[in-house]
This record gives structure tokens, C-alpha cells and sequence, in this order.
């Protein structure tokens, strides 16, 4: 089976672009559930970095801390000058906001304590219940000890207590060991930091929080005993409304919390997810819609093409059927063969007939010529339409007698001038006669009729033959149109006469229109505008 060169483009274009877009986009809605995952994957790693970069923060200070006391403490023991080491500590304490008080254990005997008075301006011995730290380090034994070993290997990891928690008060106690030279191995300093959970989660934590927050996420800090917050970035938000959360390393009764400010994660993925399809299928459209114009507009170039082919071979046959027929004659008369004056006469008038013919053929396609190149100009003149018209029938009259037809002409005398180019009026009527005779079969009759009213003047060519389906109606006015009717496409024609034809009634501020049933002939109105009295 040949392939159609329509088939042929449809199939370049399906292969070529739509087959690759559309298989990408199905491939999308099959993964969009993954795409969804993936999406909220990435969100989700990044709110861990973040609270990870805030855990990494609270360390770092931490640690600051205890390199501060550590070198301190080392300094009060070396110099064996541990009356000074009540002062060391109050400065330290002093410093730092969120911590109530510090503990040191040189020894078995020795214990002190610093402590700051909450609300105070000033720094007050306050001895710490001591039964209760011993108590702390006997059950946390196997931890100490493994903390003291990590110690020595240089990573300080403390042991984190809840050591009140009251209406006036929420204190945690850090441990941790300093590893000293001098002092035996087997019992190193231990150091206890008292934290003011609140205040230290306002200093500390929040300050970083501030730091990074751009309005994107919101941020918290939670008490996992009582299930309450500490601190928000945003009022009005309870800890069940938090998508990630993870415990603070420093305080691990406490969590830090962050979610996505306005939206959840899910929402999110969904909408990421969705957006992207929703791009993908407007871009499918698009394609479609493109690759639609782009095969009808090669079609129409195609059609187009074929037609101006055809054009050139009917116009060619054309001229060449006149010219034969005038060639004929003239040779025949030239050789003295007709011998009847009656006879020759009848040869000089088809001689002029087709001379007629020929020379509007030529004039049709010199006009179409101009009008496509808008140099095409009427000269307006009044003129006796009655008149126009009878004359141009007298002369086509023989044609159609030779041809078989019979001629029917309707006009009233009294008719008004209109304004009209005589010639550009002739050619019309004479295209329409042409089509007449051409699309004829059986019955062939023409009537050709003049009528006046409604201030205007209609001129009809009406004819019995094989008429025009009405989805092709409007089409017949097209340049190189030929009707889908097999004998219209196997009559011969430039397909240009009714584009003139419709050219001239538009510069003649004209209309044109057409009635016509298949197989009962067709009926065209030339409707001319006639001017009222006193009009310039």
C-alpha cells in the first residue's frame, strides 16, 4: 500500500516529537507518587540539617565551657592555690546567664559549690544538696566511668540530669569529667554545670534560631516530660503541629522542633508534584497543538501547490482550445475551401467567439495578477446596467447557441444608473456565464435576471446543472478552488473566475452571493448599491 505524503508527515511528527514528550509525561504520572517522595525527602533532609546546625551550635558552646573551666581548674591546681578557685568560678558564672551554679569534685572530702540566686544582681555561696549529687554518680556509675574513658580520649560527652523541675524552677545538671595532671587517674575532677532550661533556650538556642530563620520555618523547643514548649517562633502552635523533631544533644529531656511556616511537608511534596505535572501536560498541549498547525499549514502548502498545478495545466488547455479552434478556421478560410457566404460567416463568428474567450482567459489571470499585487484599479463610472448586460449577452449569445443552450433574459426598463467599471461589470457576468455553461449537464438553460429593490440592484445568473453541496459554498470564492463534485474537478477552468468576481463586487461596494442545491442548478446574485438622489 502506497503511503499518502499526509501519512507520511503525521507519522515524522508522532516519532519525531509528540512520542518522546508524551512517553516522558506518562512515565511522570506513573512516578508521581515517587516524585511526591522524593520531593518531601529532600525537604526532609533539609529540615534535619538545620536542626542539626542548631544541636552543632549548642555543643559548640558547651564546649567552650568546659575548655574555659578546664583551663582554670588545671591552672588552681598546678598552682596548688585552691583558695583562689571560688573566684575562678564566680567569674565564670557570672558570665554566663543560663547557668545557676557549678559544682567541683576534687576529691572524696572536698565539694564546692558556686551558685547564682535568680533575680539577683550579685553572686551567693549556696551549698548543694550533696546527698543527691552522690546519690546521682552511684546509679550513673557505669556512665561515669564510661564518660571518664571517652574523656581521656578526648571527646567530652556529659551526663545530662533533670535535677528540679518546679513552678519557680526547671534546672538540669551537666557532668562532666577534667582530666588534670597530678590528679590520679582513677579520681578525676568531675564538674557539674547547673542550667536554667528556660533562660539557657532563650540565650542559646533561640539566638541561633533567629539567626537562620528567614521566615521559611518555624521554630521550637519542646519539654518531651511535659509535652508543653519552651520556646516558638510563632504563637498559637502546639508541639503536635511539628513535622520533624530532634533531641537537643546538650538537654536531651528537651527536643528542638521545625516545620515548614504556613504548609507541611505533604502539602508540599503534593504541590511541587502536581505543579510539575501540570507543566508537563500544558507542555503536551502545546506540542499538540503545535504539531497540528504544523501539519495543517504543510497540508494547506501541499494543496496549495497542487493547485497552482493544476492551474497552470487547465489554464494551458484553455488556451490552447481557442486557439485551435481559431487556428482551424482561419486556415480553412485562408485556403478557400468555404465557399457559402453563410458558411463564412459562421467561421468569422466563431473566430470572434473564441478570440472573445481567449481575451477574457487572458484578462482574467492579467487581473488576478494585479489584485494579488493590489495594483488593480476601477474606473467608476454611471452606467445603464440594462444596457451592460443585454450587450454582453448579444455578444456571448452565439456561444451559447453553439454550445446548446437556451438563453432566458428578465430586466425591467426603467432601472437606475449605478456607479460601475463597464469592463470590470462585463467580466463578472461573463465568468458567470462561463461557469453556467461549464457546470451544466442535461438541462441547458440559462436566466439571467435584473431586479430592482431595497435601494439596490440585483443581477442573477441562474442555471439548471449540477449545483453546489453547501459545505463548499463559501470555498468556491478561493483562489485555484476546485469542488470536491467529480465533474466539477474534471471541467476545465483557471479557477479564478469567481475570486474576480467577488474582487469586483467588494470594489464596487457590491455583494455576491449564491444559492444552490446538488443536482438542481445554482442561482448567483451580483447586488449593487444604488445611490439615492442628491448622493455625491
Amino acid at each position: 500500500m502506497k503511503k499518502t505524503p499526509l501519512f507520511k508527515i503525521v507519522v515524522s511528527v508522532i516519532i519525531g516529537l509528540l512520542m518522546p514528550v508524551l512517553s516522558y509525561t506518562i512515565y511522570q504520572f506513573i512516578q508521581s507518587n515517587k516524585n511526591e517522595e522524593l520531593i518531601k525527602s529532600i525537604y526532609d533532609r533539609q529540615l534535619e540539617t538545620i536542626l542539626f546546625s542548631v544541636n552543632q551550635n549548642s555543643w559548640d558552646v558547651f564546649n567552650s565551657w568546659v575548655s574555659e573551666i578546664s583551663t582554670n581548674v588545671e591552672a588552681v591546681i598546678e598552682n596548688k592555690s585552691l583558695q583562689n578557685l571560688d573566684s575562678v568560678l564566680a567569674k565564670f558564672v557570672a558570665k554566663q546567664p543560663s547557668v545557676i551554679g557549678i559544682t567541683l569534685k576534687l576529691s572524696d572530702q572536698y565539694v564546692t559549690t558556686w551558685s547564682r540566686q535568680k533575680n539577683r544582681n550579685f553572686l551567693t555561696h549556696r551549698l548543694w544538696d550533696i546527698q543527691k549529687f552522690e546519690s546521682m554518680l552511684s546509679k550513673s556509675e557505669k556512665d561515669v566511668l564510661r564518660m571518664i574513658r571517652r574523656a581521656r580520649e578526648g571527646y567530652i560527652s556529659p551526663i545530662a540530669v533533670r535535677w528540679r523541675d518546679d513552678e519557680q524552677n526547671q534546672i538540669s545538671l551537666l557532668v562532666f569529667p577534667i582530666i588534670v595532671e597530678g590528679v590520679p587517674s582513677v579520681q578525676p575532677v568531675l564538674a557539674g554545670i547547673f542550667l536554667d532550661d528556660l533562660i539557657y533556650v532563650n540565650e542559646i538556642v533561640a539566638r541561633k534560631f533567629e539567626a537562620i530563620n528567614d521566615g521559611t520555618f518555624v521554630f521550637a523547643v519542646g519539654d518531651r516530660i511535659k509535652s508543653s514548649l519552651l520556646y516558638s517562633t510563632e504563637e498559637e502552635i502546639s508541639i503536635s503541629d511539628f513535622e520533624k523533631s530532634a533531641r537537643l544533644w546538650i538537654l536531651p529531656d528537651l527536643d528542638v522542633l521545625i516545620k515548614l511556616s504556613g504548609t507541611t511537608l505533604e502539602d508540599v511534596s503534593k504541590t511541587r508534584s502536581r505543579i510539575n505535572l501540570v507543566f508537563l501536560v500544558i507542555l503536551n498541549l502545546l506540542l499538540i497543538a503545535g504539531s497540528y498547525y504544523l501539519v495543517r499549514n504543510v497540508l494547506l502548502q501541499m494543496k496549495l501547490a497542487k493547485m497552482q498545478t493544476d492551474f497552470v495545466a487547465n489554464v494551458s488547455h484553455e488556451l490552447r482550445t481557442p486557439l485551435a479552434v481559431i487556428r482551424m478556421f482561419a486556415e480553412t478560410l485562408e485556403m478557400g475551401r468555404v465557399k457559402s457566404d453563410e458558411r463564412k460567416l459562421h467561421y468569422y463568428r466563431s473566430i470572434m467567439n473564441e478570440s472573445t474567450r481567449l481575451t477574457q482567459l487572458i484578462n482574467n489571470i492579467l487581473d488576478f495578477s494585479k489584485i494579488e499585487s493590489k495594483k488593480k484599479n476601477y474606473n467608476l463610472v454611471p452606467v445603464k446596467i440594462e444596457e451592460l448586460v443585454r450587450e454582453t449577452l448579444d455578444m456571448y449569445q452565439f456561444h451559447l447557441k453553439q454550445e446548446g443552450f437556451q438563453l432566458e433574459y428578465n430586466s425591467p426598463t426603467d432601472l437606475p444608473e449605478i456607479k460601475a467599471d463597464p469592463e470590470a461589470l462585463k467580466q463578472a457576468l461573463l465568468n458567470l456565464l462561463e461557469n453556467a455553461l461549464k457546470f451544466s449537464l442535461n438541462e441547458k438553460k440559462i436566466v439571467v435576471s435584473l431586479k430592482h429593490q431595497n435601494n439596490q440592484i440585483e443581477l442573477s445568473v441562474q442555471d439548471f446543472g449540477i449545483g453546489i453541496p453547501e459545505s463548499e459554498q463559501k470555498k468556491i470564492f478561493e483562489k485555484f478552488y476546485r469542488a470536491s463534485n467529480v465533474y466539477e474537478r474534471q471541467a476545465k477552468g483557471s479557477g479564478l473566475g469567481l475570486v474576480l468576481v467577488k474582487n469586483i463586487m467588494d470594489m464596487h461596494g457590491g455583494k455576491i452571493k449564491v444559492k444552490s442545491k446538488p443536482g438542481k442548478g445554482s442561482t448567483f446574485l451580483l447586488i449593487f448599491p444604488v445611490k439615492k438622489t442628491g448622493e455625491v
